[in-house]
């Protein structure tokens, strides 16, 4: 009886090891949570650097490779130039604006046989004056052209005898160099139908549709370059430099008051 016992006890234990009832058990590796996808959400571009770029393309088609002349026209300057940002604020029907420049082109029609660039800028903030010019479109004007060399200096003791007459070329003002599509620039501007008031430059506007077009109020002294990346000012003039390290040191501290303050508001 109990060898009987014996070999159901023994039955059931290889019963139990052939399912397993007495395997060692194997540790369960722990599941690593699912790394949660996070989408890095795309830079939105804003369209009018869109038209921007597209403007840059078309214009490098059109002109290419041109040469550029910077001419000095003696003109007597008389700098506008305020001392601090809460007098420029004062000045009448001005607005101080930060623009990007999205379109060049050139008026139809020549001023006083000289041609003017017309830039498409849009706002993106006001400084002082206007608050609706805010994400605004506007038109400046500025001087400076292409044109046949033939045109432009013919005659003159400076004149190049190995540009040939019939090559066009890119005239501007040596201390108003005209900004590219695609900078960004710092001014305060006024409606160009009120200044200056004669007769010959109203209808100018008229024939080339410029009437509601805007002009710095200072294109010597006032108009700044911006660096996004920097948030800093530089002058547009090239030559201004030279001004402020040999020239009248009260005005150059009055302009280095107004870059300042005019940086602490962009």
């Amino acid at each position: 009886m109990k060898r009987k016992i014996g070999w159901v006890l023994a039955a059931a234990l290889l019963v139990l090891l052939a399912t397993g009832g007495c395997a060692p058990k194997t540790p369960t590796a722990k599941k690593k949570p699912t790394p949660v996808k996070t989408e890095q959400k795309a830079e939105t571009v804003p369209t009018y650097r869109v038209v921007a770029d597209n403007n840059l393309d078309k214009f490098k088609q059109t002109h290419g490779q041109y040469r550029t002349i910077n001419y000095d026209p003696q003109d007597d300057i008389v700098s506008l130039l305020p001392d601090s940002l809460a007098k420029l604020k004062k000045y009448p029907q001005t607005t101080t604006v930060r623009g990007y420049v999205t379109d060049w082109q050139q008026a139809s029609v020549l001023l006083a046989n000289t041609p003017k660039t017309v830039l498409t800028v849009q706002v993106q903030k006001v400084l002082s004056g206007k608050p609706q010019l805010a994400d605004q479109e506007i038109k400046l004007i500025l001087p400076g052209g292409f044109r046949p060399y033939g045109q432009f200096d013919k005659g003159s003791i400076y004149h190049d005898k190995n540009i040939p007459d019939d090559e066009v070329v890119l005239t501007q003002n040596n201390q108003i160099p005209i900004p590219t599509i695609g900078s960004t620039i710092v001014m305060p501007v006024r409606k160009a139908a009120r200044h200056p008031v004669n007769k010959e430059y109203l209808a100018w506007l008229t024939q080339t549709k410029l009437t509601t077009a805007y002009v710095p109020t200072d294109e010597y002294s006032m108009i700044w370059r911006y660096d996004p990346q920097t948030k800093k000012l530089t002058t547009n003039n090239p030559l201004q430099e030279k001004w402020r390290s040999t020239g009248d040191q009260t005005w150059n501290k009055k302009y280095q008051r107004l870059t300042t303050e005019l940086e602490e508001q962009l």
